[in-house]
Order: C-alpha cells, then structure tokens, then sequence
C-alpha cells in the first residue's frame, strides 16, 4: 500500500513496538528489510518516512506471509503509548485513532473509527481508512479488545470495501464474550 501523502511520516517508537513482539529470529530479518529500506538504527523518538515502512511491510508479508503481518499489529499495544485512562472494550478501540494520529504526521494519515457498538449482542463495528495491511489492523483491533473482554473475534466485514481487495479501508466486525 502507498500513504495518502508522500510527506507522510511514522514515529520510530510505532516501528519498534511491531517488531518486538516477534520472535528474536523474525526481528532479525525484518531489521534486514528495514535496512533495505533505508531504516537503520531505529529510533524511538525519530520520525521515517511512512512510505518506507509500508514498503517493509508489504516485503514482510512476501517474505513471512499475512500471520506475521497480524501478530506485528497484536504487538503495538504491547509497547506503544496508549492512554491510561482506558477501562473498557469500546475506551480501548476508541483511543486507537487518537494514539495513531500522535505517532504519525506530514499529511493525510487516514484514521481508525468505531462506527457502532452492539452492548448486548457484544459486537462492535470498525472502520480502518489508513494504509496499512489489512492484517496489521486485524491484529491491532484484536490485541485492544482482547486487553478489556474474553472470547474476542475480529474479522473483516466483507460486505465493504477491503485492502485486500485493493481499497484503501477495510471494515471490522469485532465479537465478544
């Protein structure tokens, strides 16, 4: 996928918290491809351009396939800075835009956003405009809910456009327990 803005940049902080979820065997390839992409010695607090670390991950899910992209997304809340404030399912998915937006800039990023929440049918509905894989979301989504309810399901709601399919969103359908 390609960022909606060219100038578009991704805080290192968001590149290192994907990879160190992995295995140390993964992590060291995967630093291989961000150095192909001219991604060395990564920063936490330095800003890259988003266009190089989409092309990562577009050779990572070549390289390794979608499960691995998925497990990058299920590793950001594990390391990323999420407000503290959080306390349910619906806080944990609804803050996932605001702490998207501090951890890129330079332009258009697209967005993350919860269209609705089912209470008593525990199902909630996301839409994900952004560029990044389909599964980095998935797994994203899944990671957030699952820190706040049991028995969590994110699928792709493929009765909408997805990014597998060549859109620029996909949307959720997120399940609980």
């Amino acid at each position: 996928m390609e960022p909606f803005a060219t100038d578009a940049l991704v805080l290192g902080k968001i590149l290192l918290s994907s990879i160190k979820g992995l295995p140390s065997f993964s992590q060291k390839k995967i630093l291989k491809i961000l150095e192909k992409e001219g991604l060395k010695q990564l920063g936490l607090d330095t800003w890259y351009p988003l266009k190089s670390s989409l092309a990562c991950y577009a050779q990572i899910a070549e390289d390794f396939g979608p499960n691995t992209i998925f497990d990058l997304g299920k590793s950001v809340p594990e390391h990323a800075q999420f407000p503290l404030d959080i306390d349910s399912i619906e806080n944990a998915l609804d803050s996932i835009d605001a702490t998207y937006k501090l951890s890129h800039k330079g332009g258009y990023i697209g967005f993350y956003k919860m269209i609705s929440h089912d209470v008593e049918g525990k199902k909630i509905i996301m839409q994900c405009y952004n560029p990044y894989p389909c599964d980095f979301d998935r797994g994203l989504l899944t990671a957030m809910a699952r820190k706040f309810q049991s028995g969590v399901k994110v699928v792709v709601d493929e009765t909408k456009p997805t990014k597998k399919k060549g859109g620029d969103e996909s949307w959720y359908i997120v399940s609980y327990r």
